[in-house]
């Protein structure tokens, strides 16, 4: 199985220019705890997570711009990792999850509570495999 066939494609991003308050909007109302940041073109240029808004809430004003908090060393993969690479890449790493990256526009995110969904609903293989 590749990151292709288990990623979340339909993604929640920012730009740097929204606010932290945006990102830990977007966190609530979503229910989720990582938020890509992305360029004009779509490009990944950093990430925000919720541990990261957790620990700077009462350091910095709700207003402070994504591009001065955001995580811009992030570590992705492309839709054709395999899964078991980047399952590795993410325990070893300590990741709670990886941007997927194709040709340098964000595609999607693989995250743990794909993998344990994953270990409840079984993906069957695709055609071809």
């Amino acid at each position: 199985m590749l990151v292709a066939d288990l990623m979340t494609s339909q993604l929640r991003c920012l730009r740097e220019t929204d606010s932290l308050a945006d990102a830990m909007a977007a966190m609530q109302e979503l229910f989720i705890r990582h938020v890509p940041v992305v360029d004009e073109a779509g490009g990944l240029v950093g990430l925000v997570t919720q541990r990261d808004v957790l620990s700077m809430e009462h350091r910095k004003d709700p207003v402070t711009p994504l591009r001065d908090v955001m995580r811009t060393d992030v570590v992705t993969v492309t839709p054709d990792t395999p899964l078991r690479a980047a399952a590795e890449t993410m325990i070893y790493n300590k990741f709670g999850c990886l941007p997927v990256v194709r040709e340098g526009e964000l595609v999607g995110i693989i995250t743990e509570t794909d993998f344990l969904k994953l270990a409840i609903f079984p993906i069957a293989p695709r055609r071809g495999d």
